[in-house]
């Protein structure tokens, strides 16, 4: 796709569900619970019989925020896309779900069919038509399309908090929204320099230590629809947070980012600091102000927040360019 037609694409995707995958889901409602103060609306089993992958079982719970679901897995049975994650990559974040039309389902299906891309898993019922791409080996995650016309589960009272910002980090920036562009269409990409000339208010922990120090990564973002996805790829520096991860499990899903209000901030932090988690990593753009925590041991991802101050120019330094080039 071109940027023009990318542009128009992405306008009004819905991205309906992050999945975190888990080897004990009652752990993890805990702990959820614990460091996020969230609790869960609905707990259930979930059993099935898929055609290629023969009959399974596993475990949910479902976070209903503003604009997503935050979805915990616990594979119990089967050879499902989840347990095979979970054997490769261990817990942590795994898959993101769209949901689109009948007929945007049928050209994505042929889409991805055209790009070889691996459809492991299908659900197709009365009430639910949905299918699974393996990117395990692409881009370290699973992607889930749904029909907007499936079953879904409705709650009245939402947390009242937006997941904002999905991130994948990667060892090579251009190589991953290049496939992101090219597999699930997400684009154009506004890429910049973040570095310490351009950011304010810095520090990163690593081995056990806090401090300022020069850096430098790229950052690619892209709104789309009611998920901002995000990309980053360590440059110069430490950078513990994205390195560790790296050298660890390769290309994935890191972390979620929530806003949160400016007249909250502070005592965001402070929550954090009375459980014990320390901060990962923090810093500032202009009046935004971004931060860390180190939740990896807790909920298996890391955390992220942002206040919800406004941007109103680009840094010098930032170098911004995009994937593809406009009239490309």
């Amino acid at each position: 796709m071109t940027f023009e037609e990318l542009q128009v694409r992405n306008q009004n995707r819905n991205f309906d569900q992050i999945v975190v995958v888990v080897k004990d889901i009652f752990d993890e409602i805990a702990e959820l619970s614990r460091v996020t103060e969230v609790v869960p609306q609905v707990v259930r089993v979930v059993r099935g019989d898929d055609s290629s992958l023969g009959a399974y079982t596993q475990r949910e719970a479902s976070y209903f925020y503003e604009n997503t679901e935050l979805c915990v897995i616990q594979p119990v049975e089967g050879d499902t896309i989840y347990q095979r994650f979970l054997d490769r990559f261990g817990e942590g974040l795994c898959c993101v779900r769209e949901r689109v039309s009948q007929a945007e389902f049928d050209r994505l299906e042929q889409h991805f069919v055209d790009n070889n891309l691996k459809i492991v898993q299908r659900q197709e019922s009365d009430s639910v038509k949905a299918l699974w791409l393996d990117l395990m080996d692409e881009l370290g995650i699973v992607f889930e399309l749904i029909t907007e016309d499936s079953v879904t589960i409705n709650v009245e009272n939402k947390i009242p908090q937006r997941i904002a910002q999905v991130n994948i980090t990667t060892p090579s920036e251009i190589d991953t929204i290049k496939l992101l562009a090219k597999y699930l269409e997400i684009g154009p990409w506004e890429v910049g320099a973040q570095a310490s000339e351009t950011a304010h208010d810095t520090g990163f922990l690593c081995n056990g230590e806090f401090k300022d120090e020069d850096f430098y990564f790229l950052l690619g973002i892209i709104p789309c629809g009611n998920l901002e996805w995000e990309v980053i790829e360590p440059i110069k520096g430490s950078l513990c947070v994205y390195r560790d991860y790296l050298e660890r499990r390769g290309v994935g899903f890191h972390h979620i980012l929530k806003e949160v209000p400016v007249a909250k901030w502070d005592s965001m932090i402070q929550s954090f600091e009375e459980k014990g988690i320390p901060m990962a990593c923090k810093g500032g753009l202009g009046p935004i102000s971004w931060c860390y925590f180190h939740t990896e041991k807790e909920i298996r991802f890391h955390s992220e927040f942002r206040n919800d101050a406004v941007l109103d120019r680009l840094p010098d330094g930032y170098f911004q360019y995009f994937y593809p080039a406009q009239g490309e």
